[in-house]
């Protein structure tokens, strides 16, 4: 769309479509249209709020085709909500992270391009839409700052990578899929994290005051737009709400980019002239401040409390349920009986467990020789239960296998439940004794409905991942 100037009182043709098209299809990626959005306005608990319920007060995706990955489970909605508003479902291969993925703003484009003609056909007489035009540039950035805010006080205090689990840290590292190694990076170097994170917030701020709207949306094609660069290169799940603020941000760039280039380029004197709304009247000037007042104290500082108050006792991305006491540790199998027969340690064994983690949360895990369907997402999303904060196992490969439990200390009995969405259904139920503060004895069905009796010990493992540069590392093999 050309650039409009605050000075030209008549646009052509093809400005006025262009902008009919844009209204339309920006409208319909950043207006809910789902009831249910703003029904939780008021049936929200204020008095006792939680960072899921500034989520899902953040908007909602349009989404009318819901596309469905190929294999139940392995997707993963994030923290970002979607409609329950659907017209269609397909099943597409490149459902979770291809071009399949971007089918509803394909049809908010096609709805533009029809709406646009239609308007035109009705709207012959109006020389230009300054005033939507501005309004539209407002909705867009405060769309932008506003679902922003999730990612950006989540690495502010870092939760959304949280600290490698101990099962992460005996993975094989070929076992974890390109998207989670990514994520995986910042789990190690919090301060990156952070930085991250007022990085967005920066962005965030300029997007908020008019007169710094044009840098922030800059910025944020520039740090936005790598990120969802990087979500496809490595399969990441949030790609499509990057690219949002990448194509918001150029929207919002757009009629500042024939002044930025005549100062730049042709080295010229520019008095930029752009058109603001100028809220004349006494109830608009009102008006504006307190919605901006609305969004600065929901949106800045109250979630910025709830994400603080987030990190400091409940870290959403890991279980809050504590695991048996003094079990954390990662044990090796040094006793295997499958249906009472003893099974000798071979790697290729599909049915022997190689070695278990306990996490100081209530997750097991174990590994086997097989390869089962990954759950292919980084755990992401802020999750009510422990079993779906599956962010230590989620987007992990190979023989690795991730289980949730609760355990009864009373009758010493251990209810585990897959955490790969893929097999939910798998549920086992084992006994447990701890003969010593350093083995644990498990027996029961595994999930193959064979009964199983397995002896752990614990074994002190050093991670030079966390070690000093130069601090000497001994291997123990």
């Amino acid at each position: 769309m050309t650039v409009l100037e605050n000075n030209k009182q008549t646009w052509n043709g093809y400005e006025k479509f262009s902008f009919r098209v844009a209204f339309i299809f920006f409208f319909l990626l950043v207006v809910p249209l789902d009831a249910n959005y703003y029904q939780q306005w008021f049936t929200t608990d204020w008095s006792n709020l939680h960072i899921r319920d500034i989520g899902k007060l953040s908007g909602s995706s349009f989404s009318p085709i819901k596309v469905q990955p190929a294999q139940p489970g392995s997707g993963d909605l994030g923290s970002i909500q979607d409609s329950s508003l659907d017209f269609l479902k397909i099943s597409a291969e490149s459902a979770n992270f291809g071009i399949a993925s971007y089918i509803n703003w394909g049809l908010a484009f096609v709805i533009g391009l029809i709406g646009a003609a239609i308007w035109s056909l009705l709207d012959r007489k109006t020389t230009n839409y300054r005033t939507l035009y501005y309004f539209l540039i407002v909705a867009v950035s405060y769309s932008m700052l506003i679902k922003l805010q999730g990612l950006t006080f989540s690495k502010v205090f870092p939760t959304q990578m949280p600290n490698l689990a101990l099962t992460q840290l005996n993975t094989p590292l070929g076992d974890f899929t390109h998207q989670k190694l990514y994520w995986i990076q910042f789990s190690f170097v919090h301060g990156y994290e952070v930085f991250a994170g007022l990085a967005e917030l920066l962005i965030m701020l300029l997007l908020f005051f008019r007169q710094t709207r044009a840098v922030g949306a800059a910025l944020a094609i520039a740090m936005i737009g790598n990120i969802a660069i990087s979500n496809h290169t490595y399969d990441g799940g949030i790609h499509l709400a990057a690219a949002f603020y990448a194509l918001g941000g150029a929207f919002v760039l757009w009629r500042y980019l024939p002044n930025i280039w005549n100062l730049v380029v042709n080295e010229k004197d520019t008095n930029p002239a752009i058109y603001h709304y100028p809220f004349e009247k006494k109830w608009q000037k009102y008006f504006r401040l307190a919605f901006k007042s609305f969004v600065f104290v929901m949106f800045f500082v109250l979630s910025a409390y709830l994400h603080w108050q987030n990190y400091t006792y409940d870290s959403y991305k890991v279980p809050a349920q504590k695991g048996l006491t003094n079990s954390r540790g990662f044990y090796e199998v040094t006793e295997f009986k499958l249906n009472n027969k003893t099974v000798s340690y071979s790697p290729v064994d599909s049915l022997r467990w190689q070695n278990v983690t306990f996490e100081k949360w209530s997750t097991i895990s174990f590994t086997v020789f097989n390869t089962y369907m990954i759950h292919g997402e980084a755990g992401r999303g802020k999750q009510f239960k422990d079993v779906d904060r599956t962010y230590e196992s989620a987007g992990t490969g190979g023989g690795r296998r991730h289980f949730y439990y609760k355990a009864d200390t009373i009758n010493h009995v251990l209810y585990l439940e897959n955490k790969n969405k893929v097999y939910k259904d798998q549920k086992l139920k084992l006994s447990y004794s701890r003969p010593t503060d350093s083995r644990i004895i498990l027996s029961g069905l595994n999930e193959y409905q064979d009964s199983i009796y397995v002896v752990l010990d614990k074994k002190d493992k050093t991670y030079p991942l966390y070690q000093s540069r130069r601090q000497p590392v001994v291997w123990n093999p």
